[in-house]
């Protein structure tokens, strides 16, 4: 298991995103981590939420958003909180985690990856006590 590359990309609005691009075997790792553990927790999200799932899509939340305002509504209401994914607390998410996962050897797997140094383009670590940058799969279960 190695560091995350940091890389800050500009967003829209201004500001920066900080992803965590995982090297390519671990990114193999967490992707078969993440397609077992959908299995298992999709089924508990709201089937109005569209963000980081299968099947769903920024598109098709705009065709349900369309449909709602022919049937009548007035309002529709779209969520982004800023910088949520950089303030997840791991020990909080490993605690919801363990009641769905009894393997400790997964869970340990993935708390490694959560607390992976962020490796910036000159070589530097910052080592993470929180968060999870986007740019690898983890960062999906923060509804759990």
């Amino acid at each position: 298991m190695s560091e995350v590359r940091k890389v800050e990309i500009e967003k829209e609005g201004g500001g920066k995103r900080i992803l965590g691009i995982p090297t390519i075997q671990d990114r193999i790792i967490q992707q078969a981590i993440h397609q077992e553990l959908s299995k298992l927790y999709d089924k508990h999200f709201s089937e109005h939420s569209y963000g980081f799932r299968k099947g769903k899509s920024a598109h098709m939340a705009i065709e349900q958003a369309s449909e709602y305002v022919r049937e009548g509504y007035e309002w529709v209401v779209d969520i982004d909180l800023e910088k949520y994914f950089d303030s997840i607390p791991h020990d909080r998410l490993m605690q919801r985690l363990s009641k769905g996962i009894g393997d400790k050897v997964l869970l340990k797997l993935i708390r490694k990856y959560l607390e992976a140094g962020l490796m910036d383009i000159e070589g530097i670590t910052e080592q993470r006590i929180s968060g999870s940058p986007q740019g690898g799969p983890y960062h999906h279960y923060y509804r759990i």
